[in-house]
């Protein structure tokens, strides 16, 4: 049931033929990893039904030091995905510094999967917010 977003369900009904799938772990990972580059890559304030919605603008965080302001995005990072995506729980995020790409500020996400046959299914996904503020979600 909850192995995709309801748009994605509903686009694929007919596809699938009215079957229930059995919840391929690929598939809700991959919906999942949709879902979080969508939110993280939303400005907050540009959802009408929820202003917090979205990342907020990170040019506010000038002044602080490169270790602080990856701690908070860290945190603002977690806060959206316990909020906003109900299919994963216990989120852990840690700043990965990345000697080759000093523009982009690079994260792992520690979490796991809930609502998947009953299973514990830990993911590992990392986050990498661009110079240009673009954020991408890979596994």
């Amino acid at each position: 049931m909850y192995e995709e977003r309801l748009t994605q369900r509903i686009r694929n009904l007919e596809r699938r033929n009215g079957r229930k799938g059995t919840g391929d772990v690929a598939q809700v990972v991959n919906s999942i990893i949709n879902h979080l580059q969508r939110v993280l890559n939303t400005r907050q304030g540009s959802v009408p039904i929820a202003e917090d919605y979205g990342m907020p603008d990170f040019t506010n965080y000038q002044g602080l030091g490169l270790t602080e302001e990856a701690k908070d995005i860290a945190d603002i990072i977690k806060n959206m995905i316990l909020k906003y995506e109900p299919r994963l729980g216990g989120a852990q995020v840690t700043y990965e510094p990345d000697k080759d790409d000093l523009l982009s500020l690079r994260f792992k996400l520690q979490t796991e999967i809930v609502h998947v046959r009953d299973e514990r299914i830990v993911v590992e996904l990392e986050t990498v917010i661009s110079s240009e503020g673009k954020v991408r979600v890979t596994q």
